[in-house]
Formats: structure tokens, C-alpha cells, sequence
């Protein structure tokens, strides 16, 4: 069956798609909605193949699809509804087209005009862009290392890939991004937050720190007064755009499983949680693994790193850190006291051109978190030393030792 649901004001135009859909051959149904925020709940529950949206003619509607567009993910195809007795003009449908309506449909609707319409988008091509990729990097306590994980891996995929990468620091009460990357933020996730109303994807990118390898900073709030404007309904309204605006989303997350931490969650593809090989680091993070499974966020979702990892008497071994989680460990980064000196200089170690330690086993960790978020690109593999593969792969090999 083809449902379609239409978001319409008019009696006469319901009875007109009420009619028309009847008449098509097949099995088609339509369901209706007076506004856009019934029409956004009822595509919650059940997603239409086909959206028909009868057009004000104004441009401020317009802007009020956009937005709806970017922040709730509307994915199926949305043809705008045009009244036969309105001449819209050249410009107001160039607009509509940019927002993303994909065909019109003039009134009185009919079957046929339905049914052509519908052939049409069948032989469309999607287009060529596509919602960007979350991965969210958590932890129960400060302190594992979850934001050097974090921005290590952002600008890694930055600098090795042709996408535009962001790095969200939403750990709002404790960020520490733009000071391990020495920027400067003029705008931070706070202000962003004043303007959610309105934000958009151009804007967005507007209001972003840029770092010198390319990747885009939204910065967590200078105050936790500040912070205290960033709700979780917020945080899914910033990240919704910032996945229209970015092809790739790293979202540093606070150190507590709260509402705004779950809303995070909800919009990733991966998680990536950061634990140490102390008994009770691992209590919280056994917690977490549990609430993940409770939101369905299943070991194909997650990667769990063991970070910090000391290998000295009383330490757990990561097969024990397995064994205790009951959940397979997918990298281990050794402590290096150079990661520290690299966040007290605002370097990130990955940065290094070292194809060993600690650099080449947080390069290694960022090509993987790459591959499970699902993007379609891969980061490119350095070849200007020849013997740096055979480097990497020894020392991959000598970093699992302890996982297998």
C-alpha cells in the first residue's frame, strides 16, 4: 500500500485528494493534518511514502518547512499543493524546490495529476546530498579521557577525509574543547540554543570555530548559567541541523546519563564508550551498557575503548575488562603521558606525524569509529614514509595483544 499523508487547511482540497487517491489505480491511501506539528507526530509513528503540502504562497511558510525539514529529518518525498486560482510566481517556486519540495501538484487535484506526480518522483534520482553521521562519545565519570577521545577523532576525520566534519562539545557543564584545541570561540552552543527558533543549516555552519585542520567547533557554554539553557528538546533541535549541515557529527557528551545525554543517543548511529581498568570507572560504565540496550542501542551501534590503559600489578587486563562487562573490547589506547603534554600545548597527539604509541593508535581508533558510523568515505592512508604501514600494523598488532 502507498500512504500518503497530506497537510492541508481547506475542506474542498481534502475532498479533492480524497478523490483523487480513490481513483488511482492500486492500493493507495491518504491521511490528513492541519498543521505541521500534527503532521510531524503523525510521521513519527508512521512514516507516509508520499507528503502533499498545500502552499500559502508566502515565503515565510517556506522558511517554516525548511527548518521542520532539517530539525525533524523529514526523509520522504514532499510535493507542494498549488492553488489554481493563485499564480505563484518564478521565484517563490525556485525557493521551494531549494527547501526541498521535489514536484507540484495544481488544484483541482485529480487522479491523473496525482498519479503523474507520483510517477515522477518514482524516476527521480534522491539528491546527491544526504543526512550526515552521528557519533556520540560517552562516559559515566570525568577524567577516562571520553573528550580527548572525542576531538582526537574529529580532527582526524577532518584532515583525512573531504568532509565537513563538526565536533559538538555537549558536555556543558565541563567543556573543554576549544581550550584542548586552542580556539577562541566567539559563539558557543548557548547562543545557539537563544536561537533554535530559527536556526537553519547555513546558519549553523555560520556561527562554528573553525580549526586549523578543517573541522568545525560548536563550543559548550563558558558558564554552567549558561549551560543551564540547553535542555534536551534543544540538544536534539541543534543536532537534527547539524546533521543537514555537516556529513559527519562528533558529539562530546556530559559524564551523566541524564535526559539531554539520552536525547544525544537517540540522534547518534554509533556510540562510543570510553571506560578505564579500575573496578569502580567500570561499575558506571556496566550501567550504561545496560541503559544502552534498554534504548536499543545494540553492540553493533557501540564500541567500547579502553582508554588509559596501565598494564602494572592490581590493574585489570582488558580480557578482564571484557569478561566484567561481558561486552568485547574494540580498542585499546596505552596512557601516554604525551597526551598531556599535546592538551597542555592545544595540540591534538594525533596530530604528530609519530606512526607509532599513542598517535598511531588513535589514528587507528579513528578509521574505525569512521567505518562503523557508516560513512561512505574513508580517510585516505598516508603513504610519504614507506615503511609507516609496516609500522602501524606492528604496532596495532602489539596494542590488541591484550584485547585477544
Amino acid at each position: 500500500m502507498t500512504k500518503f499523508l497530506a497537510v492541508v487547511q481547506s475542506d474542498s482540497l481534502e475532498i479533492e485528494l480524497e478523490a483523487a487517491t480513490s481513483a488511482l489505480e492500486g492500493d493507495h491511501s491518504v491521511g490528513f493534518c492541519t498543521d505541521l506539528s500534527s503532521a510531524i507526530h503523525s510521521m513519527r509513528h508512521d512514516a507516509p511514502d508520499l507528503l502533499l503540502v498545500e502552499l500559502s504562497g508566502s515565503r515565510e511558510s517556506l522558511d517554516v518547512w525548511q527548518h521542520a525539514i532539517e530539525v525533524h529529518q523529514i526523509a520522504c518525498p514532499i510535493i507542494g499543493i498549488l492553488d489554481d486560482d493563485a499564480a505563484p510566481s518564478d521565484g517563490l517556486l525556485v525557493e521551494a524546490v531549494r527547501v526541498g519540495f521535489r514536484d507540484f501538484l495544481r488544484r483541482p487535484a485529480s487522479a491523473g495529476e496525482l498519479a503523474g506526480v507520483i510517477r515522477r518522483v518514482a524516476r527521480s534520482r534522491p539528491e546527491s546530498g544526504r543526512r550526515g553521521r552521528l557519533l556520540a562519545v560517552a562516559s559515566t565519570k570525568g577524567g577516562v579521557g571520553k573528550s580527548t577521545i572525542a576531538i582526537n577523532t574529529a580532527v582526524h576525520w577532518a584532515a583525512t577525509t573531504n568532509q565537513r566534519v563538526l565536533l559538538v562539545d555537549a558536555s556543558l557543564q565541563l567543556g573543554v574543547a576549544a581550550s584542548l584545541l586552542d580556539l577562541a570561540p566567539e559563539m558557543t552552543i548557548a547562543d545557539v540554543a537563544a536561537m533554535r527558533d530559527r536556526l537553519d543549516a547555513t546558519m549553523l555552519r555560520e556561527v562554528t570555530t573553525r580549526h586549523e585542520s578543517g573541522l568545525h567547533v560548536l563550543s559548550a557554554p563558558p558558564t554552567p548559567a549558561d549551560a543551564s539553557e540547553v535542555d534536551d528538546t534543544c540538544m536534539s533541535i541543534i543536532l537534527g541541523v547539524a546533521k543537514s549541515a555537516f556529513d559527519l557529527v562528533i558529539v562530546d557528551s556530559f559524564p551523566l546519563l541524564d535526559a539531554t545525554t539520552l536525547a544525544i543517543f537517540d540522534r547518534a548511529e554509533h556510540v562510543a564508550v570510553v571506560t578505564e581498568n579500575v573496578v569502580p570507572t567500570l561499575t558506571g560504565t556496566a550501567a550504561m551498557l545496560k541503559t544502552l540496550d534498554q534504548l536499543d542501542v545494540r553492540r553493533n551501534r557501540r564500541s567500547l575503548i579502553l582508554n588509559r590503559f596501565q598494564n602494572c600489578a592490581g590493574s585489570l587486563s582488558a580480557t578482564e575488562v571484557t569478561e566484567q562487562l561481558r561486552e568485547p573490547v574494540a580498542a585499546v589506547i596505552k596512557y601516554d603521558r604525551r597526551v598531556l603534554e599535546a592538551a597542555n600545548l592545544g595540540h591534538p597527539v594525533i596530530s604528530t606525524r609519530r606512526w607509532w604509541g599513542v598517535g598511531g593508535a588513535m589514528r587507528k581508533l579513528a578509521d574505525e569509529l569512521l567505518r562503523r558510523v557508516g560513512s561512505d568515505l574513508s580517510p585516505p592512508v598516508a603513504a610519504s614514509d614507506p615503511s609507516a604501514t609496516e609500522r602501524v600494523e606492528s604496532d596495532q598488532v602489539t596494542e590488541q595483544q591484550a584485547v585477544s
